[in-house]
């Protein structure tokens, strides 16, 4: 089916080829000359993706991609940068930017239309996603917007408030964190649009398997923290076992890869009996995924 693409790049002769690659596709081509242009663009037209140079007049490309990504109708869009060497490939990659894949030149055009290709069938699985309902800023503050999961640093405050009331009320607490194996090699061998789409179906598989009084984030950059009020180790490694099989058993159909993903599991719980010991836990939940990652993977270790 075809989709619609942006291409923005200070180098005429890519936009040229780009643009003739994709068209050979029937895609819809839009063109932009500097960076300002492209955020206008991109809130306008609203393409599949965008293939964005480094360098461009008016508004850096990086720039260009942090704007896009502070903006409601664009945080989703997949990016794909251009870059002309291998310093510019260091720097996107150095950017840390969500759902952004980068292509090095010289530039293979089999490659562009596999990517664009990738970024369409992404960018359905992420629309596809439940809205995070109020886009305020205090609500941004709190959401990953790959994800739509919590972000850390709110994670560790709701950590801490739960670790409070475990003492309180002398409850059990536990902390899982779930790490997706291989991730690296993923986005290696099939791109990281890719692996970002395997980290937002593994955290929506996550979220279904969990209570109404569960917290669940994305505590780093292939990783998520559970929060799991009221429930002890036997309760808690009985959930890691099942997150262990639910994720090795499903099948991430993306394009024609029929991925199988395994996660490993650190595990931390506390009784709920000295606030000290409760603010802990993240920690040996830390630990205990270490020692699952070294004991060989998709596995949990309670620390």
């Amino acid at each position: 089916m075809p989709g619609k693409f942006l291409i923005a790049s200070s180098s005429e002769p890519t936009m040229r080829a780009l643009r003739l690659a994709l068209r050979d596709d029937r895609h819809t081509i839009t063109m932009a000359h500097d960076g300002l242009e492209v955020v206008d663009l991109a809130l306008d037209r609203q393409p599949n993706a965008i293939f964005l140079g480094v360098h461009l007049p008016g508004l850096d490309g990086l720039d260009v991609a942090r704007s896009l990504r502070a903006l409601g109708p664009t945080e989703r869009i997949p990016l794909v940068f251009l870059a002309e060497n291998e310093d510019e490939a260091k720097q996107i990659s150095e950017a840390h930017l969500a759902l952004t894949e980068c292509l090095t030149a010289p530039y293979d055009l089999g490659e562009v239309k596999a990517h664009a290709l990738a970024s369409m069938r992404t960018g359905e699985r992420i629309a596809a996603l439940p809205p995070t309902g109020s886009e305020s800023a205090w609500m941004l503050t709190m959401i990953d917007p790959l994800t739509h999961l919590y972000h850390r640093r709110y994670l560790l405050h709701l950590l801490a408030y739960e670790a409070a009331r475990s003492a309180r009320y002398k409850t059990p607490l536990a902390v899982l964190l779930v790490d997706i194996d291989n991730l690296k090699e993923i986005n290696h061998q099939h791109g990281i649009l890719m692996g970002d789409t395997v980290l937002v179906e593994v955290g929506q598989l996550l979220k279904k398997m969990l209570r109404g009084c569960d917290v669940i984030g994305r505590s780093n950059t292939q990783d998520f923290m559970l929060i799991v009020p009221q429930t002890d180790e036997r309760g808690a490694r009985i959930l890691a076992s099942r997150i262990c099989q639910t994720i090795s058993e499903h099948h991430f159909i993306l394009e024609k890869l029929d991925l199988h993903v395994t996660v490993s599991v650190g595990v931390a719980c506390v009784a709920g009996r000295d606030l000290t010991e409760n603010l802990a836990l993240l920690g040996r939940a830390e630990v205990a995924l270490q020692r699952a990652k070294r004991a060989g993977k998709n596995r949990a270790e309670v620390g």
